[in-house]
């Protein structure tokens, strides 16, 4: 009853915070293997701001999100926040979570794919990266959503390759741009992991040209990466986030407010 309680707590206060224009995001950087200075584009890592200033990161909630049934109108939240960052920053590009949840049946990925078509001119510069909180090859939807994402001109990432759900089956099931692989596979310094991450890196390149390694801290990691033959990396060594958003929602208008455009609402650590 407890466990219960708390998700019912924890949903809530993150259902009240996009109410109130408190969820937004902070951007790390996917670089170039071969040219570390070269960015592919920033993936928006969600922040939640408690109204004393706290931060809490999307990490510390999103399970919660996902057990409820609730993270798909989160996932929409985010992109539109996508899409508003996007158009304040014309030359900027942008890589965004979307768990597997909002194309479990037509249901559900329906508002999302009207999101998508509505804001269509931004899409070269919008990465959606799908995340399995279920397989994404059961999902009977999931080919036609990411057929019909990239006709609209967006770039599909598979998220966390080899870990969880994400599956061999998963990266040949559904067409992709991008497999980012999961920071568990560079072995920390073992000759076995990281000889497992050569393989892994030869299937991913099979089905995506582009092949991006989480998690790199060490110099020593981002040489084994290179080795391994992926193209690009992501991770505190080269791009560190900041804590607090750089960017944030508005806050809902009363019902009686006059509805306007939001603006562009840059924030600074």
């Amino acid at each position: 009853m407890e466990h219960l309680r708390r998700f019912d707590r924890v949903v809530g206060a993150v259902t009240q915070a996009m109410r109130e224009g408190r969820i937004g995001f902070s951007l790390q950087q996917v670089n170039a293997v071969d040219d570390t200075g070269e960015v592919l584009y920033s993936e928006c890592l969600g922040r939640l701001v408690e109204r004393d200033g706290a931060v809490r990161t999307s990490e510390e909630f999103i399970a919660f999100l996902e057990g409820s049934g609730r993270v798909a109108s989160f996932d929409r939240y985010m992109v539109g926040l996508a899409f508003e960052w996007l158009d304040c920053n014309p030359s900027g590009v942008l890589g965004c979570d979307i768990s597997a949840a909002n194309i479990l049946d037509e249901s559900t990925w329906s508002e999302l794919y009207d999101l998508l078509s509505r804001n269509r001119e931004m899409a070269s510069r919008l990465v959606l990266e799908i995340t399995e909180c279920l397989p994404l090859a059961t999902l009977p939807m999931a080919a036609e959503f990411i057929d019909g994402a990239r006709s609209l001109g967006y770039r599909i990432a598979l998220d966390s390759f080899g870990t969880g759900h994400s599956t061999p089956e998963s990266l040949l099931s559904v067409p992709v741009d991008i497999v980012k692989l999961d920071a568990f596979f560079i072995g920390r310094g073992q000759d076995r992991g990281r000889g497992f991450l050569h393989h892994l890196v030869g299937l991913a390149s099979c089905v995506a040209p582009t092949v991006i390694i989480e998690g790199i801290e060490t110099y020593g990691q981002l040489e084994a990466v290179k080795k391994a033959g992926a193209t690009h990396v992501q991770g505190l060594l080269l791009s560190e986030p900041t804590l607090h958003p750089v960017y944030c929602g508005q806050p809902a208008p009363p019902p009686a407010a006059i509805l306007r455009t939001p603006g562009c609402r840059q924030l600074h650590s």
